[in-house]
Parts: C-alpha cells; structure tokens; sequence
C-alpha cells in the first residue's frame, strides 16, 4: 500500500515536472521574432503608403471639385469626403495623410533593417517604438473623433487603422521578448500575445462601428 502511494506521487512529481518544462518551452517560443516583427512592419507599411497615396489622390479630388464623388463614398456615414474635409484630417497643419508617407516609409525600412536579422542597438529599437507608440496613439484619437465627433468612418482610413494595431503590437511583443522591456508574470504573457492584442482592437473598432451607427445600419436594412 504504501509503495504504491510512493509510486503515484512519484508519478504525480514526474507529470508536472514535465508539465512545466512544457509550460517553460511554450514561453520559450518567440512569438514575434525578429523575421515576424519585420514582415509584419514591411508589409504594414506597404498597404498605409497605399492607403495615403489614396487618400491624397481623394484630397486632390475633393480640392478641385468640393462636389466630387469619390469611389469610398459609399453612404453618409461610410465615406473618405465626409472625413477628408474635417480639421481633424490636418491636426497639425497639413493633411495627415503627409504623416502616413513618412511614418509608412521610415517603418518599412526598418522592417527590412529586422528582416535581415541585423543587430540593431537599443536606442534605434527605442526610437522605433516611440514612432509606433505615437502613431497608435494618434489612431486611437482619430479613431475616436470619426465614430464620436465626425459620425463618419473613411475606408481608407480603416486600412491605416489596420496596419497600424499589429505593428504596434508585434514590436512591443519584441521588445518584451528581448528583454528591452522588462516586464514579467501576467504582464509579459499579454504583451507577448500580439495577435490576440490586434484582433481585440478590431473587435473594439467593430463594436463600437455597430453601436454608434446602429440607427443608421437600420434604416438601411430595415
């Protein structure tokens, strides 16, 4: 009896030994290396110049003809014109769209600079941050202004929101991961999980879409 009570708590010791080193391997895994964070800035990148470069080409359009109407004017409350004519459109003095070339442009060189596995020093990989902190952040208040102020979502300006959610995300999990960020327990398993982090924040900007628009989504399929 009580070699076998030996036996089964010997058994149980070994299984969750086993259970944490696996739980240990897991953790291991990078989840955003250095060849993930780049694709996703390059590619991120790519689709904001698009983005910008239709937008500007919208900006040119509605300068020329106030009266134009532009291809992403689906209705009243899904439309480029409605948002591209607001002074939230050039918060700073120029249309905003000036800031995606650049922004866009700076990130997909250094996506590149990270796929190419280079050894990057930290103040580059801090400044590479601050840009991508500013650049959600300032989604975060336009993202607010079109639902909140404006009552109008722009298409193109939805893909910029896009791209910029798992840019962010996935250099934060990068940086955690090499211990630029030095966080720990709880803390470093959210800002690990950077698929998760972006598809939340799609969630939010669809719920809150619903929410907001939902008189206007009924009288057009009620």
């Amino acid at each position: 009896m009580t070699e076998n009570l030996t036996t089964r708590s010997f058994d149980g010791a070994e299984l969750s030994k086993i259970d944490a080193e696996i739980r240990a391997e897991q953790d291991a895994k990078p989840r955003a290396s250095q060849r993930t964070v780049g694709l996703v800035l390059l590619i991120g990148s790519v689709l904001g110049i698009v983005a910008s470069f239709a937008l500007m080409q919208d900006k040119l359009a509605i300068l020329a003809d106030p009266n134009a109407s532009l291809a992403c004017d689906i209705n009243p409350f899904i439309s480029c014109g409605t948002f591209i004519q607001t002074w939230q459109a050039q918060t700073f003095g120029f249309p905003n769209m000036y800031l995606g070339f650049m922004g866009f442009s700076i990130m997909g060189v250094v996506g590149a600079l990270h796929l190419s596995r280079l050894a990057l020093p930290r103040w580059f990989q801090w400044a590479t941050f601050g840009g991508l902190a500013f650049a959600f952040a300032f989604v975060l208040w336009l993202s607010s202004n079109a639902l909140f102020a404006i009552r109008a979502l722009c298409p193109w300006c939805l893909v910029v929101w896009a791209v910029v959610a798992p840019m962010f995300f996935s250099f934060v999990a990068f940086l955690v991961e090499e211990d630029v960020i030095d966080v720990r327990g709880p803390v470093r398993a959210v800002l690990r999980s950077w698929v998760a982090l972006s598809l939340a924040w799609y969630a939010l900007v669809f719920i809150a879409a619903f929410f907001v628009f939902l008189p206007e989504w009924e009288a057009m399929f009620l």
